[in-house]
């Protein structure tokens, strides 16, 4: 529900959207997440009822981490993403065949350790992960990341070639691995209207394999560019919000013009100048 509305709000130019999503996000984080132990509860009433979380807890709190940091560009959610991606490596990830258990070994009374083994009414929690893992390691520059999601490729990699209609969630995720993915980089104040017309315009266009960073001067660039080296440098243009539209971090023409933007995005080139 949270990645929906975080997508919602920019696309649909509907800013309540992605208050809700953030709202639930925020309920999420301060009722059922231990930020000591770094865990997550599966159930509340009242308070956390005492059921720990199990792997599709955590792969998709950490999807809405990622889609509210891409609709908001509050760098908190992706802190948050980190958090909760690294967690679930140790309490679920099979660490000699690939790919994540469902259940974290604690409770004895598990006598055995699955894997779920297709996509149904909702994406199974390794096709889930395994997209995480690939816009995290795009957004970071962790390289080890994006191996961690081909070692799940790896464990299901049978499964997919004899079923993957079974998989759909965790074909796009292949796709997204074999694509060359997109960055786009916004230069702004967060909040500010020029920048939030430079966020609708990317959620305008149908970019599955793409990601979205925010350079705001701050906090957030700090952190990235701490990771990435292009994020280091990158600034708004005349004081505008600016948009990079970048593959393999090697970015075109940075621009504040909306119009631009959007030929970038289509992959159309600019037309010549008079």
């Amino acid at each position: 529900m949270i990645s929906s509305l975080a997508r919602a709000g920019p696309a649909l130019k509907e800013p309540r959207y992605t208050a809700a999503a953030a709202r639930a996000a925020t309920f999420v984080r301060e009722k059922l997440y231990d930020a000591s132990t770094h865990t997550l509860s599966r159930i509340w009433r009242e308070s956390p009822g005492g059921v720990a979380g199990f792997l599709d807890d955590y792969a998709f709190f950490t999807q809405a981490c990622l889609d509210l940091y891409e609709s908001t560009l509050d760098v908190q959610w992706l802190r948050l993403a980190l958090d909760l991606q690294r967690r679930q490596d140790e309490l679920f990830e099979d660490r000699e065949a690939g790919g994540y258990f469902t259940t974290s070994g604690a409770d004895s009374s598990v006598l055995l350790r699955v894997k779920d083994d297709q996509d149904g009414a909702e994406p199974a929690g390794n096709s889930v992960a395994a997209l995480n893992l690939l816009r995290l390691a795009q957004m970071t520059g962790d390289a080890e990341l994006g191996k961690k999601a081909r070692r799940v490729f790896a464990a299901y990699a049978a499964r997919l070639n004899d079923a993957p209609s079974a998989f759909p969630q965790m074909l796009a995720a292949v796709d997204f691995s074999l694509s060359k993915p997109r960055q786009v980089i916004l230069a702004g104040n967060l909040g500010a209207p020029d920048t939030a017309a430079m966020l609708a315009e990317v959620y305008a266009h149908y970019l599955p394999n793409r990601i979205v960073l925010a350079a705001d001067g701050r906090e957030g660039q700090a952190f990235l560019g701490g990771r990435l080296e292009v994020l280091k440098e990158i600034k708004p243009l005349a004081g505008r919000a600016t948009a990079y539209v970048c593959e393999n971090f090697a970015c075109q023409q940075p621009t504040n013009d909306l119009a631009v933007l959007r030929r970038q995005l289509a992959g159309k080139p600019n037309p010549a100048a008079p």
